[in-house]
């Protein structure tokens, strides 16, 4: 049969021992770290809403839309709500591609809204209608 010797340090002993170690102390300053990250938006997030954080860029790129005889070309994409979405950049590409960055500035919610124009081949004509893009953007 084996013997279990079990050595207890009496409680006096431990407590010295506890109070010789150094103590953890927490931090007198917090520092605070803001992470962004940048959105990308194109144009087959028509429709829906994203969601952004206050500081984070907003990347918006939008691609020409073959349609049968014609071709929609994007004008540069903008923001109902400058207070909540600061521009930064925008243009629009002669094969009719567009950009536009923008910065969440604030809390709040804001349309980036974009107007297509038609480009007809040779000898067709544009439908009688304008093409529209929306997405809507809740920065929190």
């Amino acid at each position: 049969m084996k013997t279990l010797r079990l050595f207890t340090l009496p409680a006096a002993a431990l407590a010295l021992a506890l109070s010789a170690a150094p103590a953890a102390t927490a931090p007198t300053t917090a520092s605070t770290t803001t992470t962004t990250s940048t959105v990308h938006i194109v144009s087959a997030d028509g429709g829906t809403t994203v969601h952004a954080g206050v500081g984070d860029t907003v990347q918006v790129d939008l691609t020409a839309l073959r349609d049968y005889t014609v071709t929609w070309y994007w004008y540069a994409p903008a923001a109902v709500s400058a207070a909540v979405l600061t521009q930064t950049a925008g243009s629009a590409d002669p094969n009719g591609n567009s950009h536009a960055t923008f910065t969440a500035s604030t809390a709040g919610t804001s349309d980036i809204n974009a107007i297509g124009r038609c480009v007809p081949d040779p000898r067709t004509v544009c439908p009688p209608f304008v093409a529209r893009w929306k997405v809507t953007v809740v920065v929190s």
